[in-house]
């Protein structure tokens, strides 16, 4: 980490010149001519390939910064290569029915070894999560709480996260409910999302860059990495 980043202002100062960045864009991107917005947004366009870069630079950068040590955490590149893979829509277009579809599974016309290819590939991915919650949650809620600009990274990209998640379809989602959207509204919404998942990468490399290293009792004598 550079020297540049290693004071906990520093980090949370970084974090909101990429928040101001993205909501600029946002609006930005918006106000673009229709036809303007679906190519940039559009399935395999600018935002989505300039998405899974971010996913690949998350997972370089995580091997740079922890090198051999990497092997003992691998499941978070494996979630960042899931991340990136899905974002190239992987888990659909490999699969008949859709890697997290349950039809994949008990639906008919998918052949066994496919079932058992996406059940071996699906078990690793859940045991990736769930090592990840067990051996992380409890340190990285100690070190949002107090105030580790890295910890404020990574949430910021759980928060992108759940946007994109609430914001896909949306028109959708509220038709149930009685709710109407306009479709200005609706096509806000799309730029919003979309942008958004690009965010996620950016925000959860800058949560690697930002970290310090391991605590002072558990590092070489040698590291002189200041804690964020």
């Amino acid at each position: 980490m550079t020297r540049a980043l290693s004071s906990s202002l520093t980090g949370w100062w970084v974090i909101l010149a990429l928040i101001v960045a993205f909501a600029v864009q946002m609006v930005v991107v918006n106000a673009l001519p229709v036809a303007t917005q679906t190519t940039l947004l559009a399935e395999g366009g600018f935002y989505e390939n300039l998405s899974v870069v971010g996913y690949l630079l998350c997972i370089v950068a995580l091997v740079w910064t922890l090198r051999g040590a990497v092997l003992r955490v691998w499941y978070l590149p494996l979630v960042l290569a899931v991340m990136a893979a899905r974002e190239l829509d992987l888990d659909k277009s490999l699969f008949s029915r859709g890697l997290f579809k349950a039809r994949q599974y008990t639906g008919e016309g998918v052949p066994l070894a496919e079932r058992l290819i996406a059940a071996l590939i699906l078990a690793s991915i859940v045991t990736a999560i769930f090592l990840m919650l067990w051996r992380h949650a409890r340190p990285y809620l100690s070190a949002l709480w107090h105030g580790r600009a890295w910890a404020g990274a990574v949430l910021m990209g759980i928060g992108f996260t759940v946007a994109y998640k609430l914001l896909d379809g949306i028109a959708r989602k509220l038709a149930p409910l009685g709710i109407e959207i306009s479709a200005d509204a609706e096509r806000t919404a799309f730029v919003v999302e979309e942008i958004g998942e690009l965010g996620i990468p950016v925000m959860f490399l800058a949560a690697i860059l930002l970290w310090p290293g391991p605590s002072p009792a558990t590092a070489h004598p040698t590291n002189r990495a200041h804690r964020v």
